[in-house]
């Protein structure tokens, strides 16, 4: 029985030679955005930024509304928050990036438990990953007052499967780095100059599904819990 593939590449070839041809001449115009950016859910993307030490209660707030713990931490102490999370959790494997830029406090703070550096090309270690690591620890770019909303910039150092397959995300986030709107913290990542990530990961709360049923369930698709230690560097900024 022959169980080869037809050889769809002419017809791939003939649809994309259409769409190019079918393309304007001139390009269109870009959307004007500033009604959004001057509205409430554009704030801090114009004008001043807002303090972000007035953002830490309602990034708070929302967060804990999508149910997601935060602990309130300093540069000194944060260590001390993300040793206590994962004992009251009963973690025994973490894996971290090989880059994060937390690494200096990672002996204190994972001092009990083992750890699991992401070293590994995926493929090799994924039984391990998903069948027997605990936790994954990891940064945030940035972080949205507004909604709660945790933003990755996932990389070679720190993959985006460490927030997204182990049963607990730990995320570090310094206060310094709440904006108030999804706006702004893409603004603050200055995209242009830095360079466009492969994708950026928006963690709001910990996975959640009411696909069977109507019933709300976590961990279904990632973490069922997210601990967010909020590491106020304001006073030292």
């Amino acid at each position: 029985m022959n169980t080869s593939l037809p050889d769809t590449r002419p017809a791939r070839s003939a649809i994309l030679r259409l769409l190019r041809d079918a393309a304007p001449a001139q390009p269109l115009p870009q959307p004007g955005l500033g009604a959004y950016y001057a509205g409430p859910y554009g704030r801090g993307r114009l004008g001043a930024r807002p303090d972000p030490a007035t953002l830490i209660v309602p990034f708070e707030s929302a967060a804990r509304g999508w149910r997601a713990e935060v602990l309130h931490a300093t540069p000194a102490s944060w260590p001390d928050a993300v040793r206590q999370a994962l004992a009251q959790r009963g973690v025994r494997r973490v894996a971290v990036g090989t880059g994060c830029a937390w690494r200096d406090g990672f002996a204190r703070a994972l001092a009990d438990v083992d750890v699991r550096p992401f070293d590994t090309p995926l493929e090799v270690w994924k039984p391990e990953l998903f069948d027997s690591i605990d936790a994954g620890l990891t940064g945030c770019a940035a972080a949205i007052a507004d909604t709660g909303t945790l933003v990755l910039r996932p990389g070679p150092a720190e993959p985006r499967t460490l927030s997204l397959v182990p049963p607990v995300h730990v995320a570090l986030l310094r206060a310094s780095d709440l904006y108030a709107s999804l706006p702004a913290a893409i603004a603050s990542l200055d995209l242009p100059a830095t360079g466009l990530p492969t994708n950026l990961v928006l963690v709001t709360g910990p996975s959640k599904t009411a696909d069977i049923q109507q019933v709300l369930a976590y961990g279904a698709h990632g973490p069922k819990e997210l601990v967010v230690v909020l590491v106020n560097d304001l006073e030292i900024a």
